[in-house]
This record gives C-alpha cells, sequence and structure tokens, in this order.
C-alpha cells in the first residue's frame, strides 16, 4: 500500500502512482495491479499488486529460479564428496531482494516531490525515518494499520489511535517549548551585544529589570496622549496587574538582572533537555518491547514453515520447499533474531512465559506512566517561559528608546580625558535608561497589534 499525497487532486495523483508503476515495476518486465482508494476522508492510498515471476513475450511463465554449477576461485566446477558436481539453485530474477525496499522508497519521494513542485504546493516528503533525518524532538507515531484506522474513522477509540494521540500531543508540547525557549533565547544574546556596545555600561549583566519595566510602562503611558480618559485608566490598570504580575514572577524566581535572566535561561534548557533525553529514551524501550511481542507472535506463527524445512533431507525437496517459501523463512529468521537479541537484553527465558510477559507489560505500563508524570513539569515550563518572553518583549521595546545615540556616545568615551568627564557620561547614560527625557515621547504612540496581543 502506497500513500498519495492529500495536496494534489484525483488527476493528479492518479497520473503520478501509474507514472511511477511504470517506471519502477512495468519497465523491469513486472506484471502490476493497481487498486486506488479515496473515500473523501483525507486518506488517499493504492494498493498494489505485483508478480515476483517473469513472463515471455508469449505470455507463458518463466521458471522461478534454475540450478547452476557451483564455481572455484578460477572458474572450475566444484565436486562433492560423493563425485557429483556441486549445484546451487538461483532467483531468475531480484524482485523480491531487500535492497529494492530503500530503491523504490526513494524514488516515490523524488517523483511525488516532483510532482508536488509542479503542483505548486510547499509540501514535501522524506522517505527517511526521524532518527535517519537526526530529528530527536520529535517522537515517531505508530502505523495503525486498516483495522484499526477503520475503526478511528467511525469515532471508536482504539489504543494504537489513543498512543499516536499522546504522542502528538508531547510532540506539540516539545515544539511550543523549543521555539519559545530559541527565542527567548536568542534575544538575550541580541540585549548583550547592544548593551556591550554602549559601553558606558560596564557590566551589562547586572542591568537591573525593575529599570527595564518601568521605562516600558512611562512608554505606553505616553502613547496614550490622545486616548480617553475611561480607555487611559483601563489600559494602566491592566499594566500595573502585568507589572505586579512580572514583578512576583521575578521575586519566586530570584531573576533581577539580565544576568539572573541568563542563568534561568541555561537551567530552563538543561531541564528541557533531560525531560527529552529521558521521553525519547522511554519511547525507544516501549518501541523494543512491542517489537519483541511483535517478533515473537511471528516466530509462532512461521516456525511450523521452519520445521517442515528442517524435516527435509533430500536436497531437491529443500530447494524446492526454500525457493516456494522464501518469503516466510526470511520473516522467520528476523523474528528469531529479534526475539533472542530482546531476550538477552531484558534477561528474560525463552520461550517466554507468563511471568516473562506480565514482567515485560509492567515494565512498559511504567515507562509510559515515567513520560506521563513529565507533562505538568513541562505545562509549567510552558508557563515560565511566557513570563521570560513577556520580560524580553518589554526590554525590547524600551532599551532602544532608551539608548538612542550609540555613536555619539562613542565618540565622546574616545574624546574624553579625564576620569571625571568620563563617570559624567556614565551617570547620564544610566539615568537615561531609567528615567527617559519626557521630549522623547512628543509624538503619540499608539498601542501595536503585537502590544494589545500581549496584553489581552
Amino acid at each position: 500500500m502506497i500513500a498519495l499525497p492529500r495536496e494534489l487532486t484525483y488527476e493528479q495523483n492518479v497520473e503520478l502512482i501509474r507514472s511511477y508503476c511504470d517506471q519502477e515495476f512495468v519497465s523491469k518486465g513486472m506484471i502490476c495491479d493497481l487498486y486506488f482508494h479515496d473515500s473523501g476522508d483525507g486518506n488517499p492510498h493504492v494498493h498494489l499488486l505485483l508478480t515476483l515471476r517473469a513472463m515471455d513475450e508469449q505470455g507463458h511463465w518463466l521458471p522461478k529460479a534454475k540450478t547452476v554449477y557451483v564455481l572455484d576461485e578460477n572458474g572450475n566446477r566444484i565436486k562433492n564428496k560423493d563425485g557429483k558436481w556441486r549445484r546451487q539453485t538461483i532467483e531468475t530474477v531480484d524482485w523480491n531482494d531487500h535492497k529494492y525496499g530503500e530503491i523504490w522508497r526513494h524514488n516515490w519521494e523524488v517523483i511525488q516531490n516532483d510532482a508536488l513542485e509542479r503542483a505548486g504546493s510547499e509540501a514535501r516528503v522524506d522517505m527517511r525515518s526521524l532518527e535517519r533525518q537526526g530529528i530527536t524532538d520529535r517522537v515517531p507515531q505508530q502505523h495503525l494499520g486498516p483495522a484499526a484506522a477503520a475503526m478511528e474513522r467511525k469515532g471508536i477509540e482504539t489504543d494504537k489511535g489513543n498512543e499516536n494521540r499522546r504522542r502528538i500531543g508531547l510532540n506539540k508540547m516539545l515544539a511550543s517549548i523549543k521555539k519559545t525557549l530559541k527565542g527567548v533565547a536568542g534575544w538575550l544574546d541580541e540585549l548583550k551585544s547592544i548593551m556591550h556596545h554602549q559601553e558606558v555600561l560596564e557590566h551589562p549583566q547586572q542591568y537591573q529589570l525593575i529599570d527595564v519595566m518601568r521605562s516600558y510602562m512611562a512608554m505606553r503611558e505616553a502613547g496614550r496622549e490622545y486616548w480617553s480618559k475611561y480607555s487611559r485608566d483601563k489600559a494602566g490598570i491592566k499594566d500595573l496587574k502585568d507589572m505586579s504580575a512580572a514583578l512576583i514572577f521575578m521575586k519566586e524566581n530570584n531573576i533581577y538582572t539580565v544576568d539572573d535572566l541568563s542563568i534561568r535561561l541555561v537551567q530552563t534548557k538543561d531541564e528541557i533537555r533531560t525531560i527529552e533525553n529521558s521521553i525519547r529514551s522511554n519511547e525507544q524501550a516501549i518501541r523494543d518491547i512491542d517489537g519483541f511481542f511483535e517478533a515473537i507472535e511471528i516466530y509462532k506463527e512461521l516456525k511450523p514453515i521452519q520445521d517442515k524445512l528442517d524435516s527435509l533431507h533430500w536436497k531437491g525437496q529443500r530447494e524446492k520447499y526454500q525457493t516456494e517459501h522464501a518469503t516466510e523463512l526470511k520473516r522467520f529468521q528476523a523474528a528469531r533474531s529479534t526475539r533472542e537479541k530482546m531476550a538477552k537484553l531484558h534477561g528474560i527465558e525463552l520461550p517466554l512465559d507468563k511471568a516473562g510477559r506480565k514482567a515485560l507489560k509492567d515494565k512498559r505500563a511504567e515507562l509510559e506512566s515515567a513520560n506521563e508524570a513529565n507533562r505538568p513539569r513541562l505545562d509549567s515550563i510552558i508557563k515560565m517561559l511566557g513570563q521570560l518572553n513577556t520580560l524580553r518583549y518589554w526590554t525590547r521595546k524600551a532599551v532602544p528608546e532608551a539608548l538612542e545615540d550609540r555613536g555619539s556616545f562613542a565618540d565622546e568615551l574616545d574624546t574624553m580625558r579625564s576620569k571625571r568627564e568620563l563617570n559624567e557620561v556614565i551617570d547620564k547614560a544610566v539615568a537615561a535608561v531609567v528615567h527617559p527625557p519626557e521630549a522623547r515621547y512628543t509624538e503619540p504612540i499608539l498601542p501595536d497589534k503585537e502590544t494589545e496581543k500581549l496584553h489581552r
């Protein structure tokens, strides 16, 4: 089954999948049956049936495999102990080789993105998993499968659907935190650069945030010169409430200077990184346990086929049976390998008994509970970043107004000849930061959309 892009029309998707099948399958000699499904639920897809056996020009099936002599390094035939020539069975075509899984996925990515670009869509697809793309701040979702997907479309919740909804919510929360944190951290670097360039503030990390708040509130009050008395009073009360909330937040978190804000941002980053690492580790362990259970079921299902092969002693019978059941035997080998690997990892004896199964289920539930326990802390971090972002916004608005004449300050500092004169310049600059001159607010400053949104 292949999912089709929802950004394309029915006709564009039909053209896309036909071009892909012609390019990858039909041109190689394979027969391809294509079934297009689109019930209008936002999940257009196709089902493909492919032949794994070649056909001649008259429409007759060709052999699936043939036997050839085994040759040594010099190209000579090799004899068995009984004196007969050694032979081996090889497939006439390699269409069932695992290498095509990667090739077909990559070519589907290329042709699909080309179709999206020609259709004017900005959407793009990537065949690689999140892990292969190097994306570590998102939790991958589970594949629903046809049964669970059908139940979800009818409004019936399933375990896999609930798990995906939980992971989607977790991804949104982590993305929101990272976006806010990145913006606040970037602003902090910019602010420190501006204050360092000013030079009159010898220790910018000690800049008092309370002075930022006072300057910002003065700017807002000056910008309401032509407002009605009722509107000015109402906005003034709102400003006092916001300032009070900010002061409480700063006191509770011991944030008084730019340096304090920097330290808190670093601490928040470290905490987020710790929580993310814990969540990723737990999610990987959950996927491993699920894969272990799946491998056990496949092992049970296909073991009779392997047992039948082991019971065949005639070479011809074994080779024929192996050819007929190649896919099932490969799946069995993979499941057996996963089963043994996970059993060794978790220190569990095989075959898995009730006690072992219960222990794994309990471990899985414990991991899920641990991830859920991180949610309250993530919620509190989001609230904290919201208040930090408010302080960032106020400072960005207030500092440029208080420090307009950067060039003149730099020139004066270069020409000062006495320590007394230098100290006078520094005192004037600090006074300008704390108490901006009234002349700078003669023009009315109306509330912009970003400010109104912040104080809504």
